[in-house]
């Protein structure tokens, strides 16, 4: 994997599914991660009982109208009718 990037949700878990079986330099051999990283996820693994899937924080969406979106639907409403 390329260096820096985050483990996808789905390697993780074939990294704790090996575990019990293979020595985490087999491991990072079949993953292509590096062996510290492979400790690393099984650490938190035996922490948490669950694996670490960072999630992309995406911006906010206003579904609703704001006070200057109604002004501007009034100003243009109030110019094309009147």
């Amino acid at each position: 994997m390329v260096q820096g990037s985050p483990v996808p949700e789905v390697v993780q878990w074939i990294v704790i599914r090996m575990g019990p079986l293979l020595s985490t330099q087999d491991i990072a051999n079949y993953t292509d991660l590096s062996e510290r990283k492979v400790r690393h996820i099984l650490a938190h693994f035996r922490n948490t009982g669950d694996v670490n899937a960072p999630k992309r924080s995406k911006d906010k969406v206003t579904r609703s109208l704001q006070e200057d979106h109604v002004e501007v639907c009034f100003t243009m409403c109030h110019t094309l009718f009147c």
